[in-house]
């Protein structure tokens, strides 16, 4: 079963890219982009860089006045398909195509680093190490995961359908945040059977 995950997986970041957004919606009920959107109550500053954007669709949304984001995906489909998406907006970002284990940015760049929903990349350790040599002191990332909820038999078969991730998968982030120096913490957020888990991991202030 997950290798035919895996398989799948694949497909849809790159072949079958064109037809990530309808499966989000499709698996979600219509909820992904508000699963999504959990992450922004919890960006803070003004240097964002979003790792594995995807379609680019929360791109825009972590942009403002006042902050500068960033993007990097290591699919060229999916960047694609976000540059396509922001030309229709008229709203550029700046977009990078690498992967989270070698971030191409300088020491201390961001003030927090976002990635929803993250391809197993999250559970490696050299992610985490990047992650924290390119926060700023006091930065943080966000990382936005699901948590199944509610009770049922058949929900609970769906889920790990859908959503295979294993049982030790969210002690292994943990355990690789805190390697690299970032204290983390867990939001459940929103209501329904399945809901969003940001986990925030803070990198430790100068001084």
């Amino acid at each position: 079963m997950r290798s035919i995950y895996q398989l799948l997986y694949r497909l849809l970041y790159n072949e079958l890219a064109w037809g990530y957004d309808a499966v989000s919606w499709a698996v979600s009920l219509g909820r992904w982009d508000s699963w999504r959107r959990a992450a922004l109550p919890f960006v803070r500053g003004n240097r964002i860089l979003e790792v594995g954007f995807g379609t680019g669709a929360l791109l825009p949304a972590l942009q403002d006045e006042t902050r500068r984001v960033v993007g990097i995906e290591p699919s060229a489909a999916m960047q694609r398909i976000t540059s396509a998406r922001l030309r229709r907006q008229a709203n550029p970002v700046p977009r990078v195509q690498g992967t989270a284990q070698h971030l191409p940015f300088a020491d201390a760049a961001f003030d927090t680093i976002v990635s929803a929903f993250p391809a197993p990349y999250i559970l490696d350790p050299c992610t985490h190490r990047e992650f924290a040599r390119c926060l700023r002191p006091g930065g943080r990332t966000v990382i936005v995961e699901l948590v199944l909820a509610g009770s049922g038999l058949l929900l609970k078969l769906l889920y790990r359908l859908v959503f295979p991730s294993t049982p030790d998968t969210f002690q292994r982030l943990d355990e690789a945040a805190h390697t690299a120096g970032l204290s983390s913490e867990e939001h459940v957020v929103g209501d329904g059977s399945v809901r969003p888990l940001v986990i925030v991991a803070e990198k430790k202030a100068a001084g």
